[in-house]
């Protein structure tokens, strides 16, 4: 009962825990300076601003399934994620939210080639 007694008295709101400041998250296809307040409005703004059809206006959950669509039910084939900042507009990775990020090393071409296995011959 004694050890108990002392932190009595003391506990209120968050009181005995270290609450690290979170980053916001923030959208991979703008720039990190585009944070939004939880990562389901970040998933909204992905949809409406580079998931979004161009022709029909549908919006699908990620880019791959954006290029599929347009290729399979338009017969065009987009080459870039709309209204992704130059450098951040290309397919190869689906970011959906947070999840997906590539690290720098794999946007830089000649890092992504020297990490790339090679197959045995």
């Amino acid at each position: 009962a004694g050890s108990s007694c002392r932190s009595r008295g003391r506990m209120g709101k968050g009181a005995g825990r270290k609450k690290k400041k979170d980053a916001k998250p923030w959208c991979w296809y703008c720039g990190p300076e585009r944070e939004f307040e939880d990562e389901t409005t970040l998933i909204q703004h992905q949809k409406n601003k580079h998931f979004q059809c161009q022709t029909c206006h549908k919006k699908l959950n990620t880019a791959t399934a954006l290029k599929t669509h347009c290729l399979y039910v338009h017969k065009e084939e987009i080459t870039r994620v709309p209204n992704a900042k130059p450098g951040r507009d290309e397919f190869g990775f689906d970011v959906v939210g947070m999840d997906g990020m590539p690290d720098e090393d794999d946007l830089d071409p000649n890092k992504r080639a020297k990490t790339t296995p090679s197959t045995p011959a």
